[in-house]
């Protein structure tokens, strides 16, 4: 059973380095694409330059009309943090998320019981432009004291 706790932070703003992809929810879902992307990013994490740590970021980038639903595609950003952009794999992107106010909501359990807490996010904050997920340990995700830290641009 999942859990999580709610707290509001500053964040400063945050380079990343890794892939980009555009498909839907249902989509993802379906090929498990972003946990692909998320391994493939691991075994190359030696060919990042200025890495800052061994977690991995998923900046989920929605369109801004208001009308997304399982099937439309948006942004999935897969990526690690890094302090600056040198060197970068001639496959992967850059992506600067800007500084800012975020809710930070931590998901406590197996990544396949995140649908609950993305559940309460949506009935309690509504839509937004984008989420953010951190996991520490990308090899840990499917047990169930798994930690996955949401972060969403508080309004």
């Amino acid at each position: 059973m999942s859990t999580y706790q709610i707290d509001r932070i500053e964040k400063e703003e945050t380079k990343l380095v890794g892939y980009s992809i555009t498909e839907s929810l249902n989509h993802v879902l379906e090929t498990r694409i972003v946990g692909i992307l998320r391994e493939n990013l691991a075994e190359r994490k030696n060919d990042i330059k200025h890495r800052k740590a061994a977690g991995i970021h998923l900046i989920q980038i929605y369109p801004c009309d208001g009308q997304w639903t399982f099937d439309v595609p948006y942004q999935h950003v897969v990526a690690f943090e890094v302090s600056a952009y040198e060197d970068i794999p001639a496959d992967m992107m850059t992506y600067t998320l800007p500084p800012g106010q975020f809710i930070k909501i931590v998901h406590r359990g197996a990544e396949s019981e995140i649908g609950n807490t993305y559940e309460y996010i949506n009935q309690t904050f509504g839509e937004r432009p984008l989420d953010i997920e951190y996991w520490s340990d990308i090899h840990s995700l499917d047990q169930s004291d798994s930690q996955i830290d949401i972060l969403i641009p508080a309004k």
